[in-house]
């Protein structure tokens, strides 16, 4: 049963095929046949295909539609804060200034 995945093109292999990697990925994963691609596959599209895992290695053996997002502007994540307010959440108290009275000490007596 194929899964689907993201994969990457890394080069065109002059024979018809070409190498891939798993989208993010450093080193190249396999070779698919470069019939399954759309026309304008360049080196560097990152596409999402359906694979097949088996013993030998990854299979490719169909890719899906590419969505084209068309973006006037970068894509954004919306922060949405808890609504609370302004108000303070950790609260500290001080201990009053001075040495205070230290009579537990008693008299100490001579110091040499």
């Amino acid at each position: 049963m194929p899964r689907r995945i993201e994969i990457e093109l890394t080069s065109d292999r002059g024979d018809g095929s070409w190498t891939w990697r798993a989208a993010g990925a450093r080193q190249p994963k396999g070779v698919l046949d470069g019939d399954l691609l759309p026309g304008a596959a360049k080196t560097g599209d990152v596409l999402k295909v359906d694979a097949e895992f088996e013993i030998e290695g990854i299979t490719i053996v169909g890719v899906a539609a590419a969505q084209q997002r068309e973006r006037s502007e970068p894509e954004r994540i919306e922060v949405v804060g808890s609504g609370r307010g302004e108000e303070e959440l950790v609260t500290t108290q001080l201990a009053p200034k001075g040495r205070g009275d230290r009579g537990d000490r008693g008299d100490r007596g001579d110091r040499r």
